[in-house]
């Protein structure tokens, strides 16, 4: 006789809010300092996360751009198959030290591939659009829009100079010294990074204390689902 694991709709929420619950005062138990209760609610998210990454590399990675290709009838999908095996094999070498050389060759290729793709990124996707803002801030516009693009653009030119470091010279104590003008502009970059940071800060705080209440609200949802 074979076991019916099925469940109905409000057989899944209960036992949703019991986990949910469970899970939920586990964390929060940190609060208290290190215990084993957090650490079997820690390491079970970990575990969870680390099967559903393996699942995903796994059924949209591997299969569709190695094991189904290397299967296919084409030899030029063949063969552009194969090079990342190959890469792979040989990264495997670098377990051992006789045959680490090999191995030298895949990581040569990732941390080449790495940074022309971290460099592209940073070009295309911050120093390009950077530039372009703070030149669009020139154009001119309405009073309140001009206003803005002259904080932007005064923002943009004295953060930048704030991490240059060239001096005239050197005080008698041995201080450096600045052009008068250059320390000025430093400043006020100064003051636009710490407002910067400020205002970071004060969002992570905010988001954090939204996270908590929305915990509390579903911890209080829980609660209600379970005392039915």
């Amino acid at each position: 006789m074979a076991l019916n694991l099925t469940l109905s709709p409000s057989q899944a929420e209960f036992f949703g809010a019991v986990l949910g619950l469970l899970f939920t005062v586990a964390l929060l138990s940190y609060l208290l300092g290190d215990n084993p209760l957090y650490r079997l609610a820690l390491h079970t998210f970990i575990g969870v996360a680390i099967g559903y990454a393996a699942l995903v590399v796994f059924y949209q990675v591997l299969v569709p751009r190695l094991i189904a290709p290397l299967t296919s009838n084409d030899p030029t999908v063949v063969v552009l198959a194969g090079v990342p095996l190959i890469l792979f094999i040989f990264l495997i070498f670098k377990i051992s030290p006789r045959t680490a050389t090999l191995g030298n060759i895949s990581v040569a290729y990732l941390i080449g591939v790495g940074a022309a793709v971290s460099a592209g990124g940073a070009l295309t996707g911050t120093l390009l659009p950077q530039i372009r803002g703070a030149w669009v801030s020139l154009l001119p516009g309405s009073l309140g829009v001009l206003l803005s693009n002259l904080i932007i653009l005064v923002g943009t030119i004295t953060t930048l100079l704030y991490f240059q470091y060239w001096l005239r010279g050197r005080t008698p104590a041995g201080e450096p010294r600045h052009v008068a003008l250059t320390r000025i502009l430093t400043n006020v970059g100064q003051g636009f990074l710490t407002l910067t940071l400020g205002v970071i800060y004060g969002g992570m705080i905010l988001a954090g204390i939204a996270i908590f209440s929305e915990r509390l609200a579903a911890l209080s949802s829980w609660l209600n689902i379970v005392m039915r």
